[in-house]
């Protein structure tokens, strides 16, 4: 229920589009270690912030000097699915896409 004031709600299937850079603020599907989540996203210098759309849920910090993230897409769509597991609409093909974020290198 992290992002349900983006209306992404726990069981939703999310369509998602190839990343190919410049993610700031964009809603995206990323991966640290075996975890997946999907989280807006906000960069400061080496540090990624992957931000819940719901007051009762902590950001997510991560120094990309000390951790690896992976943005396995950008968030396109979702569609939910009635009690019964049917899903509701077609939010389109997952679309797969993957990009490695590294930290920014050091000016000399």
């Amino acid at each position: 229920m992290s992002m349900k004031d983006a209306g992404i709600l726990d069981g939703d299937l999310v369509g998602r589009a190839p990343h190919r850079g410049g993610a700031q603020r964009q809603i995206i599907v990323a991966r640290l270690e075996s975890e997946v989540t999907v989280k807006r996203y906000r960069q400061q210098g080496s540090v990624v912030w992957l931000m819940p759309e719901n007051p009762e849920f902590e950001p997510i910090r991560v120094d990309l000097q000390r951790e690896a993230l992976l943005i396995e897409g950008v968030w396109s769509g979702c569609c939910g699915a009635t009690p019964e597991g049917i899903p509701q609409s077609s939010a389109g093909p997952v679309l797969a896409g993957r990009r490695a974020v590294s930290a920014p290198s050091p000016m000399s």
